[in-house]
């Protein structure tokens, strides 16, 4: 009885298996890399992103269309797919429930502009384990924010950064004078040492978050007022989304505050809170044993 019982059970097996088999849509989706150019590609732009990748070894991408293919239905019935940069995708979920709007470069020559930029003057400031997957370079980019299922009107934003990549919108950088061009790449810096400020171990920031641990996670009316006095900056006191005094936000604001301004100008603004020249000078220090130069 029991070797018929296996039996009937590999029976199932196998005829489960082969449901399995016929229920299998047909597809053409493509096995290679889809954030890399088609192979064998030579066109002017598929040439720009494989030498972009081969000297960075960050992808490329002008479109957020990765690739397409087709997927035939057991009925017979073909769907053309686009399957694209997701800016939002994570591990356990595929969209962060913003809407993306956009504005392609439609020009080589201003392909080339932005990746020159990006490859000459933002990858060579910080260390590798803070290079993105991928940069989608565009000209413009639009975000409609999901709060919960009502979307908010189309913004301007000129990065987002995701595990697919950072998507920049960098406009037309032909145009731009040194000065502008300056102040874009400083901009684009602190967005991705921001984004990518887990990569550095905690532990190498603990001399800076110990000059105001005491303040950290306690109500906000128990800081003594003015902030500054014991190292808080007020990049954050007036949003009431997220609570200023933690050490999450404290190091964040210090890194938009330094990238905002010279040195010379921030030791002004804070010359009567020595604590907070301090913690400049301890974040800097930090960063600069990770190859990140904020003051030359």
């Amino acid at each position: 009885m029991k070797n018929i019982y296996i039996i009937l059970f590999c029976l199932i097996l196998c005829n489960s298996s082969c449901s399995e088999d016929e229920a299998y849509l047909e597809t053409d989706y493509p096995q290679e890399n889809i954030f890399a150019p088609a192979q064998g590609a030579m066109d002017e732009e598929s040439l720009l992103r494989r030498e972009f990748f081969n000297a960075t070894g960050v992808y490329l991408l002008f479109n957020d269309t990765l690739t397409t293919y087709t997927v035939t239905s057991l009925a017979g019935e073909s769907v053309v797919v686009n399957e694209v940069f997701n800016p939002g995708y994570s591990m356990t979920s595929s969209s962060s429930g913003n809407k993306f709007e956009f504005n392609y470069y439609d020009d080589i020559e201003l392909q080339k502009f932005a990746s020159d930029f990006v490859k000459e003057e933002i990858l060579p400031k910080i260390p590798k384990e803070m290079h993105p997957f991928s940069f989608l370079l565009t000209n413009s980019m639009l975000v409609s924010k999901n709060d919960y299922g009502y979307y908010s009107e189309p913004e301007l934003t000129n990065f987002y950064n995701g595990l697919q990549g950072a998507a920049v919108a960098l406009g037309d950088l032909s145009i731009l004078n040194e000065n502008e061009r300056k102040s874009l790449a400083s901009d684009l810096l602190k967005n991705l040492i921001i984004a990518q400020i887990d990569k550095i171990p905690a532990a190498e920031f603990e001399k800076f978050y110990n000059y105001s641990n005491e303040y950290y996670d306690i109500y906000p009316w128990n800081v003594p007022n003015p902030y500054q006095s014991v190292g808080l900056l007020m990049t954050y006191a007036d949003d009431w989304l997220v609570t200023f005094n933690t050490a999450k936000y404290d190091l964040r604001a210090y890194i938009e505050e330094v990238f905002a301004m010279s040195e010379e100008e921030f030791r002004t603004k804070y010359a009567e809170y020595p604590i907070c020249i301090e913690k400049m000078e301890e974040l800097i220090k930090v960063l600069g044993s990770y190859g990140i130069v904020v003051y030359e």
